[in-house]
């Protein structure tokens, strides 16, 4: 799966559907070009996380639950981005890869 890096491709995430859990939001954006293009997924941890290592630390654990549970779910032509939210620090990670599973129901 690849990553997106520019702030352009985070902002057009922006405009899509957005799905909200109790420790990261989950943006969808399907792109109107389809031209089977692989799907994109971005991590965003802001400082209100805190420090750059408590930054990493949530990017990481995003990173890990996106391997696991969501590649299986991911669809062509479709961007996705993960923004971390503060209780993902302290939120156990069987918790957080159930949280996806039952959002990768919805999507």
């Amino acid at each position: 799966m690849e990553v997106l890096k520019k702030r352009n491709e985070f902002k057009l995430a922006s405009g899509g559907k957005k799905f909200v859990t109790p420790s990261f939001i989950f943006l969808e954006h399907n792109l109107e070009d389809k031209m089977h293009s692989s799907p994109k997924i971005g991590y965003t941890a802001s400082k209100k996380i805190g420090t750059s290592v408590l930054r990493n630390k949530a990017k990481r654990r995003m990173r890990s639950v996106i391997a696991e549970v969501f590649i299986n779910y991911a669809r062509q032509d479709t961007n996705y981005v993960m923004i971390a939210r503060k209780a993902i620090l302290d939120y156990p990670y069987e918790s957080l890869k159930s949280d996806l599973e039952r959002l990768c129901k919805k999507i």
